[in-house]
C-alpha cells in the first residue's frame, strides 16, 4: 500500500477519564473495518506498548509519539494552550497542522481542544466560526445536528454556515444526496421566532431556490426525535441544552428497563425472551455510540468523544474520520460556500 493511499489520523490518548484499553481497542476495531488507516498515538509509549505488543496490525499501522504532558479536564483553555504546548493534544493538532495527519481524534477538554484547533488549523474559507455537530438517532434512522456547544452566540450567519456545514456532512456521512435541513424554532408558523432566526430562514429559502441546500423549513425541538429533517441547525446553547437532555432521558430509559426487567423471577424471564429485542433498542438509545462531536468548518477535521467513552463510540468516531477524509467533506464544503457567497 503507498502512502498516498493511506488515511492518517492522529489520537489525543490523555487527559479523559477514557481508559487507555478502550481508546486502542477501538481504534484497531475501526483498523480492521478500514485497512489503509494509519495512526499516530500520541500518549504513554510504555502504557500503549503494553496494550498493543501482540497486535501486530495494529503495531504495523500505528506509530506511538511519547507524552507526558497531558491537558486535563479541568485545565482552562487560555492556559493549557499558553502553559502545555508539548501535551498529547497540541502535538496531535500540530500533526494535522503540518500535514503529517489528515484528522485528529481526542477524548480531552472540549474547550481546550477547540481553542487548540481554532488556533493551529483556523476555518474553512468563508467560515466565520466552527460548530459542533454530532449524529443523533431518530425514528427514521439518524440525522445530523449543530451547533452543540461551540459558538453560543445567536448569529444570522453562523445559522446559516450550519446549514451547510450540516448539508455536506450528511451527504458524506450518510451517503445520500440532497439532504434536508431544518432551522429549530419555537413553533413551525412563519411568524414564529426572532429577528435572527427569520432572516436565516430567508437566506436558507434563497439557497434553496439556488439548489445549494434542500431547506425544509422550521422545525421543533420534537422533529429532531421524528426524523423529520437529515440534518438540524441551532445556535450552541440551544444544541447543548438539547444534547444533555437527549443524552439523560436516554439513560433514564435505560435504567427504567433495567429496573422494569429486575424487579421480579416474572420480569426477569420476560427479560429473557425479548432480549434481542431491548439490546437493539439499547444500542439505539446508548449516549456512547452516539457521543462523536465533529468539529465542522475547520480546515481539517477534529473529532472529540466523550471524556469516558468506550472502544464502540471510539471506533465509531475513528470510522467517520476515516469517512470525511476520503469523500474529501471540506473540498465540498469550499464549493457551496463559494457559490453561496458570490
Amino acid at each position: 500500500m503507498s502512502d498516498n493511499d493511506r488515511v492518517y489520523i492522529s489520537v489525543d490518548t490523555m487527559g479523559s477519564e477514557t481508559p487507555l484499553i478502550e481508546i486502542l481497542s477501538g481504534l484497531n476495531e475501526s483498523l480492521l473495518r478500514n485497512k489503509n488507516l494509519f495512526f499516530y498515538i500520541f500518549g504513554n509509549e510504555d502504557e500503549i506498548n503494553k496494550i498493543i505488543f501482540k497486535n501486530q496490525l495494529f503495531i504495523e499501522n500505528s506509530k506511538i509519539i511519547n507524552c507526558e504532558n497531558p491537558i486535563l479536564m479541568s485545565d482552562k483553555p487560555s492556559e493549557a494552550i499558553r502553559r502545555k504546548k508539548n501535551s498529547s493534544m497540541v502535538q496531535s493538532i500540530e500533526y494535522v497542522k503540518n500535514n503529517k495527519a489528515n484528522a485528529c481524534l481526542s477524548c480531552g477538554n472540549t474547550g481546550a481542544l477547540m481553542a487548540v484547533s481554532l488556533l493551529s488549523l483556523k476555518t474553512i474559507s468563508n467560515v466565520k466560526r466552527p460548530a459542533i455537530a454530532s449524529i443523533w438517532p431518530n425514528l427514521k434512522g439518524e440525522s445530523i445536528v449543530l451547533d452543540l456547544g461551540a459558538n453560543i452566540k445567536d448569529e444570522t450567519t453562523s445559522l446559516v454556515e450550519n446549514a451547510i456545514l450540516g448539508s455536506t456532512l450528511a451527504s458524506v456521512i450518510f451517503n445520500m444526496s440532497n439532504p434536508s435541513v431544518g432551522l429549530l424554532n419555537v413553533g413551525t408558523e412563519e411568524i414564529k421566532g426572532d429577528e435572527t432566526i427569520q432572516n436565516a430562514s430567508e437566506i436558507m429559502s434563497d439557497l434553496d431556490k439556488k439548489s445549494l441546500i434542500n431547506y425544509y423549513g422550521f422545525v421543533e425541538g420534537s422533529d429532531i426525535s421524528l426524523g423529520k429533517t437529515n440534518v438540524v441547525v441551532t445556535d450552541g446553547f440551544t444544541g447543548n441544552v438539547a444534547l444533555k437532555t437527549a443524552e439523560g432521558t436516554a439513560r433514564m430509559i435505560q435504567n427504567y428497563f433495567k429496573n422494569a426487567f429486575s424487579s421480579s423471577l416474572i420480569s426477569k424471564i420476560g427479560y429473557f425472551l425479548s432480549s434481542l429485542a431491548l439490546k437493539t433498542v439499547k444500542q439505539r438509545l446508548d449516549p456512547s455510540v452516539h457521543n462523536c462531536g465533529i468539529f465542522a468548518g475547520l480546515t481539517a477535521p477534529v473529532l472529540k468523544c466523550h471524556g469516558n467513552s468506550d472502544r464502540v463510540g471510539i471506533s465509531y468516531a475513528a470510522d467517520i474520520a476515516y469517512s470525511l477524509v476520503t469523500n474529501k467533506v471540506n473540498e465540498k464544503v469550499e464549493s457551496i460556500l463559494s457559490k453561496t457567497y458570490q
